[in-house]
């Protein structure tokens, strides 16, 4: 086994260097291949976790330089189009991983040389996007970067539930492409003001179109390809580690510092405190704990800060379902959840806990409680994998028993909550992560027709939404929160909030140990400091 296992690495090793070589070259590489390259692979020894090395043995070559991370144990895939996926460090990889068209609001100059609204192609299309995508544009194995991905994710995402960004790729009649497909033309059956929200994290159709249902599942172990200045080398889930390596095939004119990031689990408060101490780990991004700040703040040289995300843990209702078909009703039944209580037995603090602002619905105070204890059992779906949904969802059975209203939790996988159970009117309702971004494209996702968790769908939202989405009317920050009010979709319970650490042994893009943007996703900027010890 031992044998193989280095006859593995020597080729692997090889591949990487072939790689380097390769990337020194102008061209932009072989033709597109259809094999998964060998620098991705699952590891699957099965050593104790109990003695975890924080760099993998067999796969960190001396004298590379390497930097350390600390993350939360992993839950999901790697898919970040995926809601079943979405994790802080699937975000963060993603970002290092996958190349995006725009960044914030601002063109990816590396990837594209143009993006820009130009004359519909006919009658019928009411918004035409081109995007010119740069001749040296490749994914790590050689093959170049085209509309074919394009067109890949747009169609993956609209036809697979529990996607983000749906309502916009929904939006996309055609995609035509030219030049090699370098050049991409983009039509909408409806204008989109925020286009550039679209085609981000773009995935490697040539590896994924082959494998039966590759958007869903194939990402589960592995990024097979890479178009950012990382790519995925290992993933091993028995040890909690993934490794990165440097992009050797990378165009762009900013490669990574960092030859390879470890990233790996810290799965508990005293393991996360000794990996800085001992210097095994140089940064940090991690769920609170009770002691969890306090821990790391005691560190000496550690500088530790907590931030919110736009990600919620939420009670969202079923109007589908016929106990939750009224407002009343869903009124009367949020109105019994203590979401501060509730949020500290979820996540099992009471420190740094981001409890999600009080929610009060108009019409709660019509409700006849007889109407909601003489319903059969409420069922509430929680993603197994998400141990807070689970505690939140048992907490809210307990607090509705108390009630005289008689409830259950359904553990399943969120794909079949939402193709499934939700629409069918099987569950009346789910206790999930939903982002609670307010963008237009956001807001039609979760409030739209055919789109909503809810299951919500009334023409003058719809009609709200598609003027928002096109840019005809401005936006009324206010208008989700009286929606909300007046319909009892939803009741917030948690704010998602983290906690980075970082030591002096990294420095940021200017040399300035505090210059962090992005955190994780600006490791590319980051460069070893030689002075520390």
């Amino acid at each position: 086994m031992k044998k193989s296992l280095r006859i593995l690495a020597l080729a692997i090793s090889s591949t990487l260097l072939g790689g380097a070589l390769v990337a020194c070259q102008a061209s932009p590489g072989p033709a597109p291949v259809e094999e998964v390259p060998e620098t991705t692979q699952q590891t699957t020894q099965l050593e104790s976790t109990t003695t975890m090395s924080v760099e993998p043995e067999d796969e960190i070559e001396q004298g590379r330089s390497t930097v350390n991370i600390g993350i939360d144990p992993l839950r999901n895939g790697f898919n970040p189009h995926l809601m079943a996926d979405d994790a802080q460090v699937v975000r963060d990889i993603s970002e290092l991983v996958l190349p995006s068209t725009f960044d914030n609001g601002v063109m990816n100059t590396d990837l594209l040389v143009a993006a820009n609204v130009v004359a519909p192609s006919s009658s019928a299309v009411a918004q035409t996007v081109s995007y010119t995508i740069a001749q040296e544009a490749q994914w790590s194995d050689g093959t170049p970067i085209t509309g074919s991905d394009f067109e890949y994710l747009r169609r993956s995402i609209v036809d697979t539930p529990g996607t983000f960004n749906r309502a916009g790729y929904q939006a996309i009649s055609a995609i035509r492409t030219s030049g090699g497909g370098r050049t991409v033309a983009v039509d909408f059956t409806t204008p989109v003001e925020q286009w550039q929200s679209l085609f981000n994290n773009l995935l490697p159709s040539h590896l994924l179109l082959s494998q039966q249902d590759g958007f869903r599942t194939s990402m589960f172990d592995s990024i097979p390809a890479a178009g950012g200045r990382y790519m995925v080398r290992s993933i091993d889930r028995q040890r909690g580690m993934i490794t990165l390596a440097r992009n050797d095939r990378f165009w762009g004119a900013r490669p990574a510092h960092i030859e390879l990031l470890t990233f790996h689990e810290a799965r508990s408060t005293s393991r996360a405190g000794e990996f800085l101490r001992t210097g095994q780990s140089a940064f940090m991004n991690l769920r609170p704990t009770e002691t969890l700040v306090d821990t790391l703040s005691l560190v000496p040289g550690t500088e530790v800060r907590v931030s919110d995300t736009d990600r919620t843990l939420e009670v969202v209702l079923n109007t589908r379902s016929g106990a939750m078909g009224t407002a009343k009703r869903r009124a009367g039944v949020l109105e019994l959840i203590d979401v501060p209580l509730t949020a500290r037995l979820a996540a099992g603090r009471s420190s740094e806990l981001s409890v999600a602002a009080e929610t009060e619905y108009v019409v709660a105070d019509d409700v006849d409680k007889q109407e909601l204890t003489a319903t059969t059992p409420l069922r509430f779906a929680v993603d197994p994998a998400d141990d807070q949904a689970v505690a939140a969802g048992r907490t809210v059975v307990d607090m509705l028993a108390a009630a005289g209203i008689k409830a259950v939790t359904v553990p399943t996988d969120v794909a079949s909550i939402l193709a499934e159970g939700l629409p069918a009117g099987d569950l009346d309702g789910v206790i999930t992560r939903t982002r609670n971004t307010t963008d237009s494209l956001s807001l039609l996702e979760r409030y739209g027709c055919d789109l909503a968790l809810s299951g919500w769908c009334e023409e003058t939202t719809q009609d709200y939404l598609e003027q928002v989405l096109a840019g005809d009317i401005d936006f009324d920050p206010d208008w989700a929160r009286r929606l909300n009010a007046q319909q009892a979709l939803s009741l917030p319970i948690i704010t998602e909030n983290r906690v980075e650490a970082r030591t002096g042994g990294i420095v940021g893009p200017a040399g300035d140990a505090a210059a962090w943007p992005g955190g994780i996703a600006s490791a590319p900027n980051w460069r070893k400091n030689d002075t520390e010890q």
